[in-house]
């Protein structure tokens, strides 16, 4: 145990965290119609932080019921841009009568999908994003802790697993793999940089 990086509470989880700084830039394609996004991700350090269960378990109850004020805000939104979709023999009056079952219908829905990404996540994530800010690391820097139980439940991680719950874009993620699985202490990646590049739609 040691001292919560924010409540300073000496049942702090210690994790071990890869700190990434990453940056993106756009340039012209080749592809008519299209642009190049180059994306660097640099491996800064690896460095253990503690965060207590209380702290981790308040920012994840803060994240889900954020889903809330979101969800307010997007089913209006989503019925105004109803209004001025194009559609044939429409019925504005039809379309009024059926308000008060399909907007509760609606906003369940988007409030479910809201829950179906915050509440999976694992708290050792959040404790990720309690360090980035008590540390005060810039927005272009991210943290991936080297905790297994974050990215899968199934036996050895893949670098999927990775991608699909952290910001790494590159190569980097393949290389996290033996960090995350206690293979390596990966002080060879300290000072690395990883490129994708990739063409997208202007």
């Amino acid at each position: 145990m040691s001292a919560c990086i924010r409540c300073g509470s000496p049942d702090g989880d210690e994790c071990l965290y890869v700190r990434v700084e990453t940056e993106t830039v756009t340039g012209t394609s080749e592809k008519r119609g299209w642009k190049k996004r180059t994306v660097r991700e640099t491996v800064k350090g690896i460095t253990p932080y503690a965060v207590c269960p209380a702290c981790a378990k308040k920012a994840k109850l803060r994240a889900v019921l954020m889903t809330i004020p979101i969800t307010l805000i997007a089913v209006p939104v989503m019925i105004v841009l109803s209004w001025f979709s194009p559609k044939p023999n429409r019925d504005i009056r039809k379309e009024m009568a059926s308000y008060p079952v399909a907007v509760p219908l609606i906003a369940v829905i988007v409030w479910l999908c809201g829950l179906s990404v915050y509440l999976p996540r694992p708290r050792a994530l959040y404790a990720a994003e309690i360090v980035h800010k008590e540390a005060g690391m810039s927005g272009k820097a991210f943290l991936v802790p080297l905790d297994a139980r974050c990215f899968t439940r199934r036996k050895g991680v893949k670098p999927a697993d990775i991608m699909y719950k952290t910001p790494v874009k590159t190569e980097l993620a393949e290389k996290l793999v033996p960090l995350v699985e206690g293979e390596t202490d990966g002080r060879d990646l300290i000072g690395q940089t990883f490129v994708k590049e990739e063409d997208v739609k202007r």
